[in-house]
């Protein structure tokens, strides 16, 4: 029997079932007579979880999973945050209530409020809440915790969702891989699961009404698929497939501490993408040239609250100490229209993907525009630093962010703060960047093409859309045009040109853009020494051959046929 679902972390396990069972509270409301005892007793679970989280901290950093500790130190500071706790007790105060049904009034409403954003990364925070959340009325009733490090065998994990917390407490030595009905590609467990390269599945339908507790299943995280009641032949080839995984793993090691050339000596610099200072060891570990996209909006999110700016300027300073003498690419706050921030209070938009967002949002609130700034710039004296600004459409407007960046040198040398100068640069994702980008490299000192945004504006048409995936097209030939006059001009203007969007770990957009004169690639992490590996086979004037037959294609398949033609003729 097969079950589908959505293939959020690739990879195959072959194990026996454990379930994770949820505990039934009773949440309705009751009338109490001393509400400050319920208040009591609630300082009392917020102490007892904060110990339970920073207890969690350590353990998850001991075992380098250092993207669960940022994720659980945000869980914390939801928990701490000052005007969820004064809503609970205003709650019980005024309704003379009992503690839990205040707390789940209160967690309903910043959930309903989650889940009126559009962006399917704000609204899949609200597991985080609502983990925080059980955590909290748990220890309020004294129920015990499940904890996921004490298991010592090998299991798959079925559950009804899987929460941050328990995510970060998996070994994967024993837990092999999970299953959960609910979940989406962007939560948080889905990131752990990634990042510990744990094989995961989510939103499989009616999965507990055909999984058994202990029984053995296949899990393949590539196609999104488990498999029950197979027979030996199957369960064979699966097992073959994991120790294949496990060789190639282990062979890409040897691209460690090497240079990232073409067959004829042509070097392309390697750039990882980050969210937050928390992924750079993932960034060391595949030998990473320098950090090609930091999304400084990660920082901003996950919070009810703006992140001061030391908070900011220590961020940035730990990436570039780490990373020097390396260059480090932060982007500045990418936010707006379809990245809501509670905090800011944006206004709503008919159109959010055309709207108010990013370097616009910067520009209508350029106070807070320059508290990232100012942070950014006193990092800089600390590492090797270049600022890219977000959604440019025109040269005036990466003028004004330029000037916006001149009046906070001035604020920084009259209060004897010391910074350095710093190259100033664009994402090129909007098509009118592109087609002016001969105008625009007179002005900036870098490109950086972002290629998920430039296919979504240049078919109109949202990429998450789930009946418009036919023209998420990234082989298009009109890509490939506008890739091209935007490397034309870089090379006419003698600045680099660099890829940062999901294009830059294809294997077969690889060589195509290598062709058509990209000089960086910037990828995930994990992505990194597999596009090193596949690089090298590659003679760079055949690349740029490709290129220009790719030019006059008539449609995206033709391009693709033509990559591999030539992939085809180097296996020879």
């Amino acid at each position: 029997m097969l079950l589908k679902g959505i293939p959020v972390s690739p990879g195959y396990a072959i194990g026996s079932v454990l379930f994770l069972e949820e505990t039934i509270i009773d949440y309705s409301k009751k009338i109490v007579d001393h509400p400050e005892e319920e208040i009591k007793r609630y300082h009392q679970a917020i102490d007892k979880t904060k110990s339970q989280l920073e207890a969690l901290i350590q353990s998850t950093k001991k075992l380098t999973h250092p993207e669960s500790a940022s994720i659980l130190s945000s869980h914390l500071a939801v928990l701490l945050d000052p005007e969820v706790k004064k809503a609970v007790e205003h709650k019980i105060v005024e309704e003379s209530c009992n503690l839990i049904y205040a707390i789940k009034r209160v967690a309903d409403d910043y959930i309903k409020q989650f889940n009126e954003i559009q962006d399917l990364y704000l609204r899949e925070r609200v597991t985080d809440l609502i983990d925080v959340t059980e955590r909290v009325i748990k220890n309020a009733l004294n129920i015990a915790l499940v904890d996921l490090s004490l298991i010592n065998h090998e299991v798959i994990l079925v559950a009804k969702d899987l929460k941050p917390s328990q995510a970060a407490q998996m070994n994967k030595k024993y837990i092999k891989g999970f299953v959960t009905q609910q979940g989406g590609k962007t939560s948080h467990s889905t990131i752990i699961a990634k990042l510990m390269g744990i094989p995961a599945i989510v939103g499989i339908k009616n999965l507990f009404e055909h999984v058994i507790n202990g029984e053995e299943i296949i899990l393949d995280g590539t196609k999104g698929e488990i498999h029950l009641n197979f027979d030996d032949s199957m369960k064979s080839s699966y097992q073959h497939l994991i120790d294949q995984t496990k060789s190639e793993k282990q062979s890409l090691k040897s691209f460690i501490k090497k240079k990232t050339v073409t067959k004829d000596g042509k070097e392309i610099e390697l750039h990882a993408n980050i969210g937050s200072n928390h992924d750079l060891p993932y960034v060391m570990d595949n030998d990473a040239e320098g950090i090609g996209l930091f999304r400084t909006e990660l920082l901003f999110m996950d919070r009810l609250s703006m992140p001061s700016e030391d908070e900011q300027f220590e961020v940035y300073k730990d990436v570039l100490e780490t990373m020097y003498p390396k260059p480090v690419t932060i982007r500045t706050i990418d936010i707006g229209g379809d990245k809501y921030l509670p905090y800011l209070h944006q206004e709503a938009e008919a159109n959010p993907f055309l709207g108010k967002r990013a370097i616009r949002l910067c520009f209508d609130q350029v106070d807070f525009f320059k508290v990232q700034l100012r942070a950014l710039l006193r990092a800089s004296v600390h590492g090797n630093l270049k600022i890219m600004f977000p959604m440019i459409a025109t040269k005036d407007e990466f003028l004004d962010a330029k000037d916006i960046v001149s009046e906070v040198q001035e604020e920084l040398i009259e209060k004897n703060i010391p910074y350095h100068i710093v190259d100033l640069g664009v994402m090129i994702e909007i098509p009118a960047a592109a087609l002016t980008a001969d105008d625009l490299a007179n002005a900036v000192d870098f490109f950086s093409i972002g290629t998920n945004d430039l296919i979504q504006y240049t078919f109109a048409a949202d990429r998450n859309h789930e009946s418009l995936g036919y023209l998420y097209q990234p082989f298009s030939p009109s890509i490939i045009k506008l890739i091209s006059m935007v490397c034309e001009a870089a090379k006419d203007h003698k600045i680099p040109v660099s890829v940062c969007g999901e294009m830059a770990s294809d294997l077969n957009a690889i060589p195509l853009l290598i062709g058509l004169g990209v000089d960086h690639l910037s990828m995930n992490p994990e992505s990194i020494l597999k596009a090193r590996q596949l690089i090298k086979d590659f003679d760079s004037f055949d690349l740029s051959k490709l290129a220009k037959k790719a030019l006059h294609a008539h449609d995206q398949q033709e391009v693709l046929d033509l990559v591999q033609l030539l992939k085809d003729e180097y296996k020879k």
